[in-house]
């Protein structure tokens, strides 16, 4: 019995050490568009149909989407968090955002604390 245990303790172990660690990716490949961005507004790590991504200034950012992404029909556009728990969750998405100048490929999200006061947030940005 205790062999066993052992076996199963050090295939466990084998496969903690041997899975390869996930990447910081849009991985979504049914959407239009999507991407990763971090607290300064930057891309982290592969983005989908995305032309750029900036941070406006505090809790505002804007995405520029390829003219390839349909915004005219039925699309849904989500905003994720990412991060601990602490981190802002209050994110709201405007699509056609005159922030960002870019007419209707411009996306700009907003991010509050608990409080309603702007505050840096990473979040992954989806267009289906």
């Amino acid at each position: 019995m205790n062999t066993i245990k052992r076996l199963a303790a050090a295939a466990l172990t084998a496969a903690a050490v041997l899975a390869p660690v996930a990447p910081a990716l849009a991985d979504t490949p049914y959407a239009q568009a999507s991407i990763v961005i971090g607290r300064d507004g930057s891309p982290v790590g592969d983005s989908k149909n995305v032309v750029h991504a900036w941070q406006v200034r505090e809790g505002l950012y804007c995405v520029i989407l390829g003219h390839e992404v349909d915004l005219e029909g039925p699309v849904a556009v989500h905003a994720t968090p990412v991060g601990l728990w602490g981190d802002p969750r209050w994110l709201s998405v405007t699509v056609k955002s005159p922030w960002c100048h870019a007419g209707l490929h411009g996306v700009s999200v907003r991010s509050l604390d608990t409080e309603g006061h702007p505050s840096d947030a990473s979040f992954v940005l989806t267009v289906s």
